[in-house]
Order: C-alpha cells, then structure tokens, then sequence
C-alpha cells in the first residue's frame, strides 16, 4: 500500500486520558511548530488481556481503559477531532502504520510499569531507531527518569508541582487531532465494538454498578466532591473500611488511568487550602488539617513509584535481596487459594478480598492487613499474591503496588515491621461488625464481639482460621529477627536507604530520630502490632 503524502505526528495514549495537562498531547500538538495533523491511536495489546503474560490485568483494568478512551473521544469529537483504538502488538502496529502513513516522529509520556511494557518500550526504541522516527516520551508525574539522587528528590518534586497543570489545548487545534482513513482499516472488530467481551473480559452486575467510574469529567467531579465535600472526614476517616469509600478522595483510580494528574490535584488542593486560611467558619480547622494530610500523600504517591522507575527488578525481587532468603510456603496453594477467595476464617480478610473482589477498592490499612496476614500469618511469598491482588485493584499503578506489597511484607527493610492483627483491626475499625457482615453475609447472624472472638474461638458455622494466628506471626516474627540482624542484612539496608529512603525530614531531625531510636531498641529492632 501507498504512503500517504502528508506528513503526521502520531500521539501514542497509553494511560492520559484527558486533555488538562497533558504534556504528551501538548507536545505532540507543538510538534515541528504545531501545524500537522495528529493521529491519537490508542493500543490493546493482546500481551496486556492475555492471563499468561499479564496475570495482573482484570475487567476492573480494561474497563477503565474503555470508558476513558470513549469519553476522550467523545470530547475530541465535539471539538471536531478523532481517536482510534487499535488492537494488536505495539512494534506490530507501527510497522503497518508506516506503511500507510508518513509519520517520523511518535508521542507518548513516560510510563513507569512493569517488565512486560519495558521490555515492550525497549523494543519500540530499537524500532524507532532502526525507521528513523524519533519517540519524545514527556513526564506526566512527580517521578524523575535517570534521577538517582534521593538527597536532592524532594526540592525537585516541589519545583515540578510549583509549575502547575498545562492548559488543555484550544479547540482549533483539538481539530487537529484526525484519523486517516487508512488508519481507520486497521481498526480489528474488537475494537471497534470496545467492549469488555471483545476483550475476553466479564464483569458481574453488582461489579458494574459499584467500581468507579473512570474519565476525565468524572475525575473533576470527584476532586470537586473531595474539596469541598467530603474531605473534611479524610483525616481519622480513612483508616475504617466503613467511611474510607467516602472520607478517601477516591481519586486513585483517576491516577492510574491518567484521567486526572497529581499536579492539578495538588494546584486545586491549594487553592482550597488558601480559601480556609483566612476562614472563620468552625470547621475550618479539620478541613486544614485533612486537606495537609491529604496533600502530603501525593508526594508519597510519586514517592514509591520512583522507587519501581529507578529499581525495575523489583517485580521479581526484594529491594533488600537478604530478604529473599526469608522462609515462606510458596507451595502452599491450599493457603493461597484460601486467601484469594476470601476463606481464610479471619472475617476482616475475608470482608475486604470479598470487598476488593467486588468493588475494586479497598483502603490503604485494609490493603496492608491482608498483605500482613498473608505474609506473616500464612507465610505466603509476596511474589505469590503479586497478581491476584493487583487484578483486585481498580486503581492498580505498578510502582504504588509493587512498593506497597514489598514495605508491608517487610522485605524492603528500612521501615519498622507492621504485622496486624485482624480481630483487632475490627474492635477499632469496625467495631460494629456491620463491613464484615455486609461482605460475609454467613457471620449476620452473630454478634460483633462474637466476630472478633472467631480468632480465638471459631463461630461453628463458619470456617475455621487456617491458622492460629498469634503463633505463626510468632514463628514469623523470629525468622525475620534472625535474618535482619545478619551483618549482610544490615549492610544491603544502608544501600537500600541510599538509593530507595524518604528524604522529607531535615537531615538534622533524621540523625535525631535515628540516635533515638537506636538508643531505645538497645540494638534490637523494632515490631509494631495494629
């Protein structure tokens, strides 16, 4: 087939589903001076719905990239514009767009995941490369490419937020962004359908109607709801599985998918926090103190992707390689399977895998109490419930998952060793009961303090702890002593510090705290229980 003669950028949607700052769309608008026409093409890989090479990916995941990129479109085409989607593997897909359209330069932001798409983005260079197309990647969040530096990460973080979100672009150059017919035959039936079974996915009803939906007008409804709505709960709120659906900003999922970025979340969280400033109303002062809380995450957000952007390994090792050494069942399917189908006989587990199974969300305490019990109670290999619980996870984002999963398995080993114990977590969280009943309608009939007991002294009707949970932590908790007072331990911890640690606090108050700590533990480390 003939190449077109006029030439086109190609903007390559990978996970920015929108127009406001959108560095990628804006380069690729501004491409050679602006004046081209722009192809937007957006890519199911089959590599990314296959079971076999992305365990990882769900309904909950390709159903966000559908609803996204059909409300993108849809703007697009108010505005007089197009997008594609086009279904196949990426090197693949540009060489038949090559051969049908002249094009010398593609794209895309950079995209911080997993093996499968680096590897996958390697071979695209080398594509690249060898037709002589050059590929501008463009950062769409606080993490920096090629940035070693932890001491100096933070200033650079807050110098990158202080610059504030790009303006989306004007409408007449919205027009800009076409599809060629040829392009357009590339399109395979799938995609054309863009529907979750086109993709060999299924979703239950109660599914559909309880996960969030993902765009970029539902992300601004959510921030708007956030700001000036909900957020006064967030601090002290987001620890209950009850409130956290509603006192959390729920804005994760828009994170993910790049519906909305965490630099116009953080200039929209200050303009807020300066209206309350000066404020007399009586609750201006929680609103202050949850919107600061709330603000300090979105550093820590890009905080722990870095970590995955500047160690990739990690989906296949602890970032304390000594940790690795640490006894755990891998072979114990029995256990995993337990685990994954919420039937372990702990009713908080349970509750939240069910919760998480269903819904596609479940908050960060909850998220670290399975990972615990996982962990330490049933000795499960963190590598084991990599995938099951990222394909849980709505708002999965590889470097928050992988980071997440190893800090709470306590194979990073700079942080203090949290092991929670369940029967606990539903006196002071739910003490009710009234999130477990609803995730584990089997326990209705008993009383909330029969629930917390079940720990200790199992409800007949319901299925026994798999194990006795205080003794296997117990077990745990010596293995992990062990091994963390190895020299070689202790020396991999200084390296991961280095290059891996949070920089936030002065240096000054770091060797504080630090001189402290090591005076209190008298040489022995640290375990806290929740």
């Amino acid at each position: 087939m003939n190449v077109a003669s006029t030439q086109h950028v190609i903007w390559w949607l990978k996970k920015d589903f929108r127009l406001s700052d959108n560095p990628a769309l804006t380069a690729a608008l501004n491409t050679n001076g602006g004046g081209q026409n722009v192809v937007p093409i957006f890519i199911i890989e089959p590599s990314a719905t296959n079971p076999k090479t992305a365990p990882e990916t769900s309904a909950f995941h390709v159903a966000a990239w559908l609803e996204a990129v059909k409300d993108l479109r849809k703007q697009l085409k108010v505005a007089g514009g197009d997008l594609c989607i086009l279904q196949g593997e990426v090197v693949e897909l540009f060489t038949e767009l090559k051969q049908r359209i002249d094009f010398t330069n593609v794209v895309s932001h950079e995209e911080v995941g997993t093996h499968r798409t680096f590897q996958r983005d390697k071979a695209f260079a080398k594509w690249c490369k060898a037709n002589k197309v050059t590929w501008h990647e463009h950062k769409q969040t606080g993490v920096f490419r090629g940035f070693h530096d932890r001491d100096k990460r933070a200033s650079v973080w807050s110098r990158w937020m202080s610059e504030g979100p790009l303006p989306p672009p004007k409408q007449s150059a919205l027009k800009r962004l076409t599809v060629p017919p040829e392009v357009l035959e590339l399109q395979t039936a799938e995609a054309r359908q863009s529907k979750l079974i086109s993709f060999g996915f299924e979703m239950d009803a109660t599914s559909r109607r309880l996960r969030q939906k993902v765009s970029e007008s539902a992300a601004r409804e959510t921030l708007d709801s956030f700001l000036n709505q909900r957020g006064i709960a967030y601090s002290g709120g987001i620890s209950s599985p009850n409130s956290a659906f509603t006192a959390g900003s729920r804005l994760s999922v828009h994170f993910a998918w790049g519906t909305i970025t965490g630099r116009e979340v953080y200039a929209a969280t200050d303009k807020r926090m300066a209206e309350l400033k000066n404020s007399d109303a009586p609750d201006a002062g929680k609103w202050r103190r949850s919107l600061s809380s709330f603000k300090a995450r979105l550093h820590w957000r890009d905080h722990f992707t870095q970590r995955l952007e500047t160690e990739p390994t990690m989906e296949f090792h602890p970032l304390n390689r000594a940790y690795d050494k640490l006894p755990t069942t891998r072979k114990n399917r029995k256990h995993l399977k337990a685990w994954c189908d919420g039937e372990t006989g702990f009713p908080m587990v349970d509750a939240c895998v069910r919760c998480a199974r269903t819904t596609g969300f479940l908050n960060f305490r909850m998220r670290s109490m399975i990972t615990s019990v996982a962990c330490h109670a049933l000795c499960l290999d963190w590598r084991d419930i990599m995938w099951p619980m990222a394909a849980w996870w709505a708002d999965y984002e590889p470097g928050i998952h992988l980071s997440q999963l190893q800090m709470q398995a306590g194979v990073v080993g700079i942080n203090t060793l949290r092991t929670y114990n369940p029967a606990k977590q539903i006196a002071d969280h739910d003490p009710r009961a009234k999130f477990i009943k609803r995730w584990v309608p089997e326990l209705k009939p008993f009383s909330a303090d029969e629930i917390i007991a079940h720990q200790d002294s199992p409800i007949a009707s319901y299925v026994a702890p798999l194990v006795d949970w205080k003794a296997s932590t117990t077990a745990m908790r010596s293995d992990y002593y062990t091994l963390r007072r190895e020299p070689a331990t202790k020396a991999l911890a200084v390296e991961v510090m280095a290059k891996h640690g949070s920089r936030k606090r002065s240096t000054k108050k770091r060797k504080s705290k630090t001189a402290k700590k090591k005076k209190a533990d008298n040489g022995q480390m640290r375990l806290k229980f929740e």
